[in-house]
């Protein structure tokens, strides 16, 4: 079925995104082409105002709204918010210092990230920073809140993070020549296909963003970023933005990048910038 689809999707890529693919992999001026992106979908779903897409397809179809609606009254990521504010709050360094120490306060922090740093000339992620403040602290490695040892404890404490930036707007800065490169690499990695099924990013989440896979919706790339990390009903459980990554990459049928690697870090930079202007609205909730 995976092939199959694969299939379908690649024979209708150069009629549904033509432009957008022929700059694939040439260097682009980022704001220039985030506008593609964002005009791809006005065309697509011009009743849709702009500021709805960072509720994903709960943008676009009724019922998905409705039992979106109904989830939200008692959301599932209640409870991984609050572990994670407790987590926040009463963790230590070793050296006794709290994360803010390094990090700084709780409010308005994600919404800081992602960001290109010309110190080290790379691209900062919070749950990285997290995992980097533990480390450089000398905290035992078995208890780093890193993706294979306590990827619970680092996804709680994100969605509470993601909690207080929410209702802030998404402001990515690219204001030089390596945050541009950055921007380049992670559009080049949005693009990039890969493993058995000859997939990318854009296959599934721009080109067919919004269409139906058998049951569900394809979400679209404009506003995806905004409100993880989320509840998957299906999985029954939160998924950061680099675990979703990590995923969809596997799921092409080839050995993904590490969560936080460079790679996936350029692209989530890629994929945060297009969604400028949005209000962030996390931690989300998906079926």
């Amino acid at each position: 079925m995976k092939r199959l689809i694969s299939s379908m999707i690649a024979a209708s890529v150069l009629a549904t995104g033509g432009a957008l693919a022929a700059d694939a992999a040439n260097p682009s001026d980022p704001e220039e082409f985030r506008q593609m992106m964002v005009d791809f979908y006005a065309e697509r779903y011009p009743d849709v105002p702009f500021e709805e897409y960072n509720n994903g397809i709960y943008a676009i179809d009724d019922d998905a709204r409705s039992q979106w609606e109904g989830m939200m009254e008692f959301p599932e990521t209640d409870e991984y918010v609050a572990a994670g504010k407790e987590l926040w709050e009463d963790y230590r360094l070793p050296n006794g210092k709290p994360l803010s120490s390094c990090l700084g306060e709780a409010k308005g922090l994600r919404a800081k990230y992602p960001y290109y740093n010309e110190k080290d000339d790379e691209v900062h992620s919070l749950g990285l920073d997290i995992i980097n403040c533990q480390k450089n602290a000398d905290e035992d490695p078995e208890k780093v809140w890193d993706p294979k040892n306590n990827y619970n404890k680092l996804a709680n404490v994100l969605a509470y993070l993601a909690s207080e930036s929410a209702g802030m707007t998404n402001k990515v800065s690219i204001d030089s020549e390596g945050a541009k490169k950055a921007f380049n690499r992670g559009k080049e990695a949005w693009f990039r296909r890969t493993g058995r099924l000859d997939n990318s990013c854009a296959d599934c989440h721009q080109y067919h963003g919004g269409k139906y896979v058998r049951a569900e919706h394809l979400h679209m790339n404009v506003g995806n970023t905004t409100h993880f990390p989320l509840f998957r009903y299906s999985k029954g459980g939160m998924f950061t933005i680099h675990k979703r990554m990590y995923g969809c990459i596997r799921d092409t049928g080839t050995v993904p990048p590490e969560q936080y690697s460079g790679y996936l870090r350029d692209l989530e930079f890629f994929m945060s910038y297009v969604d400028n202007d949005l209000e962030l609205n996390g931690p989300g909730i998906r079926k």
